[in-house]
């Protein structure tokens, strides 16, 4: 038994809500986790809001009947209306295998996506069987397979063949969900995700959307708590300036009575701007970068120039915090010439920018080597909604 490999994309508006789909042994887990941590978004696994009742059958070998799922897919919607009250994005792993099941999800969330992860019978057999674990017994697979509604030919639906590795999956998948208008540019894609070759993706080279980013530098609670604290700090010192500049030319223009403090003061918040925003923006993997010809390398050479590359900036930006901490040291005490605010604060952004500059690409560092290949994790990835 075995599951076409087909893509269909329409055109849609920008969304936020995915879902990653499939038959248990199809990648979904580490499918979601890397296109969440590429998007920015929160992930939501869909097996951990299985009633107890519903583990125990499937741990039985019980097949789940609609009408067991249906409190699970109620958890599910309770949960990504949260994540959308939040103002968050987010990427739910779900099996949803039948169309009403989707329906269901789309009723509660009408702009959602799903990434249908498409694989054969034997593979996710086999993978499956190779699980250590889970409470989803290999007994299950074959009704896995006969409960699945293929979403093909429905809106907001892209289908990856799921046996190519999963970072290939993932930029496919966030490559999509970026695009405005998904059409012929990211059909190449898919084609060459599913092993078209390059001929069938340089048919349409010219059509392909511009590649994505780096990926965010980790993606949990105290993620989203420093992009809350940084974009609410960059537009109250935006603000600052905004006020302090304009509200100085209307003076001297109007009523000849200028603020002489407007340019020290202005002064002050762009460079905390300037350092928070680089802060911010390493933080979600959106600072320019050169990586030609890092790209043209493979395994273990690859990761050893991301090593190198991460360690270079932790020694940089401890380079910097030690200057700016001497800047700090300097400027204690002292006083500016208009305002008379302690000269230290402007010393003090270089510094906190460059610890948390360094803090992230220790980060990054970490997780490169706690990463697992992508085979092994495509290999033992199985969930069981």
């Amino acid at each position: 038994m075995s599951t076409p490999n087909s893509s269909r994309s329409l055109a849609l508006p920008p969304s936020r809500a995915l879902v990653v789909m499939g038959v248990s042994g199809c990648g979904k887990t580490d499918t979601s986790l890397g296109a969440a941590r590429c998007l920015g978004y929160r992930h939501i696994e869909a097996d951990h809001f299985h009633p107890a009742e519903n583990v125990e059958r499937m741990r039985a070998g019980i097949p789940l009947s609609d009408q067991d799922r249906i409190q699970w897919l109620d958890r599910l919607i309770e949960e990504i209306r949260r994540a959308q009250q939040d103002g968050e994005g987010f990427v739910l792993a779900c099996s949803a295998l039948r169309r009403s099941y989707r329906e269901r999800l789309r009723r509660a969330v009408p702009e959602l996506r799903f990434a249908h992860l498409v694989v054969d019978y034997e593979t996710a057999l086999q993978r499956v069987g190779g699980r250590a674990g889970h409470f989803m017994p290999t007994s299950l697979v074959d009704s896995q397979f006969a409960t699945l509604e293929p979403p093909e030919g429905e809106p907001g639906v892209l289908s990856v063949d799921a046996t190519r590795p999963t970072d290939e999956v993932v930029r496919t998948i966030c490559d999509w969900m970026l695009t405005q208008t998904p059409g012929a540019g990211v059909q190449a894609r898919v084609r060459h995700a599913a092993g078209a070759g390059p001929a069938a993706e340089d048919e349409n080279a010219s059509e392909q959307a511009p590649s994505l980013g780096n990926p965010p530098i980790y993606t949990g609670p105290l993620a989203r708590l420093f992009d809350r604290l940084t974009d609410g700090l960059m537009a109250l010192l935006m603000a600052v300036m905004v006020i302090a500049v304009f509200g100085n030319v209307v003076g001297r223009y109007l009523f000849n009575a200028g603020w002489a403090g407007a340019e020290e003061l202005s002064r002050l918040a762009f460079v905390w701007l300037v350092f928070v925003g680089v802060a911010s923006s390493l933080r979600r993997g959106e600072l320019m970068s050169f990586t030609m010809l890092r790209d043209g390398l493979r395994g273990a050479l690859r990761k050893l120039v991301d090593s190198l590359s991460w360690l270079l900036v932790c020694v940089a930006c401890a380079l910097c915090a030690w200057g700016g901490w001497q800047q700090v040291a300097y400027g204690w005490g002292n006083k500016s010439p208009v305002l008379a605010y302690p000269v230290v604060l402007a010393m003090v952004p270089v510094l906190l920018g460059m610890v948390a500059l360094g803090v992230l690409a220790l980060v990054q560092l970490v997780s490169l080597w706690r990463a697992q290949p992508p085979a092994a994790r495509a290999a033992a990835n199985i969930t069981a909604d």
